[in-house]
């Protein structure tokens, strides 16, 4: 894929089509899958899409989450609905209150399919969000990308996110 190639982002609503909630949750598998090779105790639990349609479609178009798809487009604009390109959801998280802007952007997935992973769809999906989150009257937006993820690593520099803490866990079995 080209760097050129266009992008026709969809923001999900409670009215989204059936056939988006599915190829959705089918991406969001595909991301699960590979943080599961990351970290073992990462594997999603059996049957977690069950009920995945029912959440997002509840979910989204609310005030506090944000779900977007993004479908390539072909010669003279047209959209190819069957292989979407990526995808995005966004919350908020919260510090302690008594910091003036303790209430944040969060971005807790974010997925290109291989073939588009340096298309720009990454870029399209986060101005969406940016603009979604800008709306919501929150002025920073974090993350958290995985250490042994070397290509997310690379996107989220690149998309201009700084380290500014390390959180740090401990197994206990």
């Amino acid at each position: 894929m080209s760097e050129q190639t266009n992008f026709r982002v969809v923001v999900l609503g409670p009215d989204t089509p059936k056939y988006q909630l599915d190829q959705f949750v089918e991406m969001m598998q595909r991301m699960y899958e590979y943080h599961a090779t990351l970290h073992t105790d990462w594997e999603p639990r059996p049957g977690w899409q069950e009920g995945s349609s029912d959440w997002i479609s509840g979910a989204a178009g609310s005030d506090d989450y944000f779900f977007a798809i993004a479908y390539p487009t072909g010669s003279a604009s047209q959209e190819i609905a069957d292989r979407p390109a990526g995808y995005i959801i966004g919350s908020f998280h919260y510090e302690a209150p008594l910091f003036v802007h303790h209430r944040f952007g969060y971005i807790a997935d974010l997925w290109s399919e291989e073939a588009y992973r340096t298309a720009g769809v990454g870029n399209q999906l986060l101005a969406s969000a940016y603009e979604w989150f800008k709306d919501q009257g929150v002025k920073r937006v974090q993350i958290e990308v995985d250490v042994k993820n070397p290509g997310g690593l690379k996107f989220w520099e690149k998309a201009g996110f700084e380290p500014f803490e390390i959180v740090m866990r401990k197994n206990l079995d």
